[in-house]
């Protein structure tokens, strides 16, 4: 008469490992998501200033009657770090759009827009 095979009792050993495993790379992805997250937010936030302050440069130069307000619209985002991707003249305004791209290390890099209207001053 055989014996069935004996079986080792089932334990949960190892189930921690596992679990503290599985929780820090949760954590790592949030923590990569929120760096990310702010990133393009304080991004977005400097590049909405640079063109309401370009925007207003160029509206006061208009004003003052300068020649070529969108020269120093341009100018005025050089020193902003940005692109000055479009810059149009109304009789009392100037509407611009600014761009720049993020560099999110090998990610990705996408280029950010803002546009503003300044005028009459």
């Amino acid at each position: 008469m055989s014996h069935p095979p004996s079986r080792r009792p089932r334990t949960d050993r190892g189930s921690g490992t596992l679990l503290t495993l599985f929780m820090g790379l949760l954590l790592a992805t949030a923590v990569a998501m929120a760096t990310l997250w702010s990133a393009i937010s304080i991004a977005r936030h400097k590049l909405a200033a640079a063109a309401d302050l370009t925007a207003l440069s160029a509206a006061q130069a208009l004003a003052s009657g300068t020649p070529d307000p969108c020269n120093t619209a341009h100018r005025i985002a050089a020193t902003h770090n940005v692109d000055l991707a479009d810059c149009q003249l109304a009789p009392d305004s100037v509407s611009i759009r600014v761009t720049t791209q993020l560099e999110l290390a090998a990610i990705a890099h996408p280029t950010l827009s803002a546009s503003a209207r300044a005028g009459p001053i």
